[in-house]
């Protein structure tokens, strides 16, 4: 039994496919419409591949536990599943419930793992394959490579690279895992940490000039995610989208969030302990340099 949504879950879905495996039931997102959009549908392509495909608005429903548990399969594969699962869920599979999850545990618990290691100043992200008991990421682990973070890299990037890496370590460990079910490796829970849903807050969008330069950067690579979202600063009466950031620690004499300099492809601010480079965007697209001075996009100028 397969559950989850986006390019993880069908990427792993045609790695168990090829290895010869039923599916008994492919239980997609809730909001998984059917349609392809910026990721693939779970729910459109489990049904196109001819596994059976049910949408469960609670898969904790004892109505739906008990079916399982009569079925008994013998795997339940969750990737990027939203629901969380009970004791009776979990009990259900005769060899295991397994989790992908896209962050290094037990460090990167819960939600948004990758933005948080982006955050944190982290040189790496990774994924995880580890057994799912009822706390949060928490059961022991199976398998899990790391993920560099590049400089270049953003919330997006690291997203997809994740995604990438995820398939790639579930095509690894599923041979072996389908004919044994390993123990995993306990956390170590005097490493672990857990990030709730309501730690952070990607409708707080506007960068905040006060802390260290390193750390601002941090954070708006955190909230790059094209097409659909992007760190926002205010200049005037105009909100600018934040495309691209980079920063050194050059000094300066300037108040944070002041424009140092302004050039073709990109201007430069000033911040605690350093400066950050900024390419920017207005109504879907990148700043042309023409709209610099009714922008009020000038050395000095102040961003809010």
């Amino acid at each position: 039994m397969v559950l989850g949504k986006n390019t993880l879950a069908v990427e792993c879905l045609r790695v168990i496919l090829a290895a010869g495996d039923d599916v008994i039931l492919a239980l997609p997102d809730p909001a998984d419409d059917g349609e392809d959009g910026w990721q693939p549908s779970f729910r459109r392509f489990a049904a196109s591949v001819g596994a059976p495909v049910r949408m469960i608005t609670d898969i904790n429903d004892p109505g739906f536990v008990a079916e399982l548990a009569e079925t008994r399969p013998d795997f339940l594969l969750s990737f990027q599943a939203a629901q969380l699962m009970k004791a009776a869920l979990l009990a259900t599979p005769a060899m295991g419930a397994l989790n992908l999850h896209l962050g290094p545990l037990p460090r990167y618990r819960g939600v948004a793992p990758i933005a948080w290691a982006l955050i944190n100043g982290e040189a790496a992200s990774g994924v995880t394959l580890h057994h799912i008991e009822v706390g949060i990421d928490s059961g022991p682990i199976i398998s899990s490579k790391s993920v560099p973070i590049r400089a270049e890299d953003t919330g997006r990037t690291m997203y997809d690279r994740c995604s990438e890496a995820g398939v790639e370590l579930f095509r690894e460990s599923w041979p072996g895992v389908r004919r044994e079910t390993p123990r995993g490796m306990p956390q170590a829970e005097s490493e672990a940490l857990y990030y709730n849903r309501h730690s952070i807050d990607f409708s707080r969008r506007t960068v905040a000039w006060q802390g260290d330069a390193e750390a601002i950067a941090n954070w708006v690579r955190a909230f790059i995610f094209p097409p659909f979202q992007f760190p926002v600063v205010i200049l005037g009466n105009s909100q600018l989208e934040v495309g691209s950031v980079q920063w050194d620690r050059l000094p300066h004499r300037g108040r944070p969030g002041e424009i140092l300099t302004v050039a073709d492809d990109g201007i430069t601010v000033a911040a605690p302990g350093g400066r950050l480079t900024l390419r920017l965007r207005l109504a879907g697209a990148d700043v042309d340099p023409s709209q610099f001075p009714q922008l009020g996009m000038a050395a000095g100028a102040l961003l809010l």
